[in-house]
């Protein structure tokens, strides 16, 4: 058995009633939701844990999620007390706070990161190339850090996440691959999955415009376009959307080519729920690439982590959800062929 530990001011609380952690590459800030049964004193001396706190997550040996603690929720009558803990990891400010708008010329994403991270005492790492650097981005008034930069990420074609110690990571789809296999009648406890066309198109096409320079003005300027087509949405089903800032049409199409992999992608998500927190080589993690062996959906083949949340279920104890995504979700390639059998994977 595997214990989860929350850390706050040098203080170590454990025996949990109740767990969630929950950690993606598909949102910025990881999450925690704990409950735990209050063992109250004669005096009655109250847990000392308070929001606003900055706060560890550890399994076992292993810190998960480094943040604050944004709610504590007591509830309570004569005989029973219980307090529920609800935090992120250090992204989550990112999330709720706004920016002044300000432009910036010629900079790259990781410059542009370290500029808006630096004040809320955000590290930002790096571990992929960020491409060029952007002629021109601005922040909209009334803008959130994250939405500022996964604008500009989107564009680029790289992910934002969050790791274990609260640094900003720009990354794309990881390669390491877990040997350990999540397979139909062996470890799979159970699977869900919704399979939609709803949120893909047949043709996209995203326009954007340069900044006027003196040979450059008017409609050459402004007529930067950048397309893609999925072939196996047959229905005339077209997208268009327009990028904020300086783009040109290479980052129009790559934005293009990122809307038409994305919701592939999250059109054949599923997700496994497993026994236990760990696989033979350590915890199970986001951004990995598994083996998936489920001959219902007809898939055989490595499948990209993209979310876990570590959980304790009431029958069968510690179990972990993991979403799975066809690893092109996050990838500038042409997509697959898919099955025309009737197969849903």
């Amino acid at each position: 058995m595997s214990e989860i530990v929350l850390k706050t001011n040098g203080k170590i609380h454990a025996g949990w009633k109740s767990v969630v952690v929950r950690l993606s590459i598909e949102s910025i800030a990881d999450l925690f939701d704990l409950t735990i049964t209050e063992r109250w004193s004669d005096d009655n001396t109250r847990r000392p844990i308070q929001s606003d706190t900055p706060c560890e997550i550890w399994i076992d040996d292993t810190k998960v999620v480094t943040g604050n603690v944004d709610e504590v929720a007591p509830e309570y009558d004569a005989n029973q007390h219980e307090i529920n803990i609800i935090g992120r990891s250090k992204l989550g400010d990112l999330v709720d706070c706004a920016i002044e708008p300000k432009s910036w010329k010629n900079q790259p994403l990781d410059k542009l990161a370290n500029i808006i991270c630096e004040p809320f005492g955000i590290k930002v790492i790096v571990e992929t190339d960020v491409g060029k650097p952007f002629k021109k981005a601005s922040v909209n008034g009334g803008e959130s850090p994250f939405e500022f930069l996964e604008r500009l990420a989107r564009i680029r074609a790289v992910r934002l996440m969050s790791d274990r110690e609260g640094n900003l990571v720009i990354t794309r789809a990881g390669t390491q691959r877990i040997k350990t296999a999540l397979v139909l009648g062996e470890n799979i406890l159970r699977a869900s999955g919704t399979f939609s066309s709803r949120d893909r198109f047949s043709d996209y096409t995203v326009l954007g415009q340069n900044a006027g320079t003196d040979n450059a003005f008017g409609a050459s300027a402004s007529e930067n376009k950048g397309t893609s087509k999925d072939t196996k949405i047959t229905r005339h089903r077209p997208m268009v959307s327009v990028v904020d800032g300086t783009v040109d049409s290479d980052d129009c199409k790559k934005r293009a080519q990122w809307e038409r992999n994305t919701r592939y992608g999250r059109s054949r998500a599923v997700v496994y729920t497993v026994m236990g927190w760990r696989h033979a080589e350590g915890l199970w993690l986001p951004n990995k690439m598994v083996p998936v062996k489920d001959e219902y959906l007809g898939i055989d083949e490595d499948r990209l982590i993209t979310t876990v949340q570590f959980g304790i279920d009431e029958s069968q104890g510690e179990v972990t959800e993991i979403q799975v995504m066809p690893k092109e979700a996050f990838e500038l390639v042409e997509l697959p062929e898919e099955s025309d059998d009737g197969g849903w994977g």
